[in-house]
């Protein structure tokens, strides 16, 4: 896993400052090359390979940075054979410049695995992404990096459009940042360099049609269980396991784990760490807990924010920091279940689309299932996923500022998907950016790859065609097929769950208590308020007696402190 960056043409000093910006990406070793039109550079981060993937690596028709890892080169070299090209297996950035040089840029196609990747081959300056968009590339004008900072150029300016669309979805999803002319290469997107020209905005592997009626529990077992089984690495590595289906079914399939790690919320309705440590014992492993408290929370808040670069899309965020910076002590990948319940139906919400009223197990998202019921799909669905917090900001502002709600209703019916079809489609591309932002950012942060196999490109075929009732079930269960699937691999406490709840935080609690003059102090500050975003009657009524003390108020919270740290300074 690495750092890489570069511009379209000849300057090494700048290349070798925006790596200055990412040395905890790559802590192993930093080089910068010329190539025929560009210069590349990659702070790198040693996993496979040793000295064979040193970078950036010559090419025969270019010069190549690569950050990921590819969990098919087997298969890949076996295909370079064919081609009558020998290549030790041992380095991805061989095996995928040797591909570069057959295919062009189409090589990424035959990719599986996570990764961004630079490619100058002398006329071009090409830019990818993996399918899912795990791995992070962003590009200036001629320039492109796997962070955002070191394409920022003072003064820093504010993006009025990503910023609306934040203020609705709690992330600015799309190919704009909220830093203005700062670009985002979609998930499984290409873009050429130094035009800076779209030649792709996706990736084949998640064109959702119609449904595959061969797809059974059966068969997406044996595709899950591939798809874990490549990605877990050879040397020591630790697990993510909350007690969950995803991450427990990662845990028991990723085989040679070092460490369970678990982020222990010790408040009624938080702690999950009985059903982390039943699945622990049940799989042999050795689970470390770490304590998730207020106080650690609000120290470690602004290194959260610094590292994430665009506003912190939910309090978990800070948790998962915690949790990746503890298990940097042991390991440097730490495997997670992350993306599941995006691509087979796992949250509340799914269930909701089809319900007006919740099934067993579900009855504290009442208020969930109301905000959506009798509503039409696509304007459900909408409802579902808007977190716009209309009380907390001033009104001017959010009327300069306002919800895409018809580009997002558009998106759903476009293609005449079922309903739970549009919905993970549109899931894919608003609330899992947020989240790979966030599991990239909070490892890479503390110098350990993250890997999320649950993202694998196979697995998001599958998921583009699954039928309704695969997602939800007539008795209102949502991933059906996943947890059918997953069912023979989990101890029977946690396949048996109906309360799973997704890392959350008692920050009702916490604004209440603890947090409460930190944030009280921020929020209603001179400098918060001359920014004119803040409104200060609404925030005074979330502090009074009876006061929302939710989402909406950290969302507030986390938008200032992203102003701060990154526009005022």
């Amino acid at each position: 896993m690495c750092g890489i960056a570069g511009v379209a043409g000849h300057n090494v000093s700048g290349v070798d400052r925006m790596l200055a910006h990412m040395s905890h990406r790559g802590p192993d070793r930093s080089a910068v090359v010329q190539g025929g039109r560009a210069t590349l550079g990659c702070a790198r981060l040693s996993i496979r390979g040793g000295a064979l993937g040193e970078q950036p690596r010559k090419t025969h028709r270019g010069l190549l940075v690569f950050n990921g890892e590819v969990y098919n080169s087997a298969e890949l070299v076996k295909d370079l054979a064919w081609h009558g090209v020998t290549v030790d297996g041992a380095s991805d950035t061989r095996i995928v410049g040797a591909l570069l040089d057959i295919y062009g840029i189409r090589a990424v196609d035959r990719l599986n695995g996570m990764f961004a990747l630079a490619w100058d081959d002398g006329e071009t300056v090409w830019l990818a992404r993996d399918p899912a968009g795990v791995k992070p590339l962003y590009y200036r004008g001629d320039r492109f990096a796997s962070e955002i900072r070191p394409l920022l150029d003072a003064p820093v300016r504010l993006c009025g459009a990503a910023l609306a669309r934040w203020l609705t979805f709690h992330y600015p999803f799309g190919e704009q940042t909220m830093f203005q002319d700062v670009l985002r290469v979609p998930a499984g997107g290409i873009v050429a360099l130094p035009e800076g020209r779209l030649v792709r905005g996706s990736d084949h592997a998640l064109r959702f049609s119609a449904a595959n009626p061969a797809l059974n529990a059966e068969r997406l077992r044996k595709v899950v269980s591939r798809a874990i089984r490549d990605a877990t690495p050879a040397g020591p590595f630790g697990v993510c396991l909350s007690g969950g289906t995803d991450s427990t079914l990662v845990a028991a399939l990723a085989e040679g784990a070092r460490f369970a790690y678990h982020g222990r919320v010790a408040a009624p309705g938080c702690d999950e760490s009985a059903y982390a440590r039943a699945a622990a014992e049940a799989l042999g492993l050795e689970l470390i807990e770490i304590p998730i408290d207020a106080r650690a929370c609000l120290e470690a808040l602004p290194q959260v924010i610094r590292s994430l670069e665009e506003p912190v899309a939910g309090p978990g965020s800070v948790a998962q920091w915690l949790v990746a910076r503890r298990a940097a002590n042991d390991v440097r990948v730490l495997m997670s279940g992350c993306g599941g319940d995006e691509l087979f139906g796992g949250y509340a919400r799914a269930v909701a689309l089809v319900r007006d009223t919740p099934p067993a197990g579900l009855e504290n998202y009442a208020p969930l299932f109301a905000r959506a019921a009798g509503l039409p799909p696509a304007e459900r669905a909408f409802a579902l996923l808007n977190r716009r917090s209309d009380g907390l900001f001033a009104p001017d502002f959010l009327a300069a500022h306002p919800a895409p709600r018809e580009d997002f209703l558009a998106s759903f019916s476009r293609g005449g998907l079922e309903p739970l079809a549009a919905a993970a489609r549109a899931e894919i591309g608003t609330t899992l950016p947020a989240l790979l932002q966030v599991e990239d950012r909070v490892t890479m942060a503390h110098g350990i790859e993250g890997r999320v196999p649950l993202l694998d490109r196979r697995l998001l075929r599958v998921a583009a065609r699954l039928a309704p009732e695969a997602r939800v079930d007539e008795a209102g269960r949502a991933k059906a097929m996943l947890r059918a699937a997953a069912a023979p691999h989990l101890p029977s406490v946690v396949s048996g769950r109906t309360d799973k709840m997704g890392f959350p935080l008692p920050i009702a609690d916490w604004f209440a208590g603890p947090w409460r003059a930190f944030a009280r102090e921020v929020l209603l500050d001179r400098r918060t308020l001359e920014r004119g975003m803040i409104d200060s009657a609404g925030v005074e009524r979330a502090f009074a007696p009876g006061g929302r003390y939710d989402r909406g108020l950290w969302s507030a919270l986390a938008l200032e402190l992203w102003c701060r740290t990154f526009l005022d300074e």
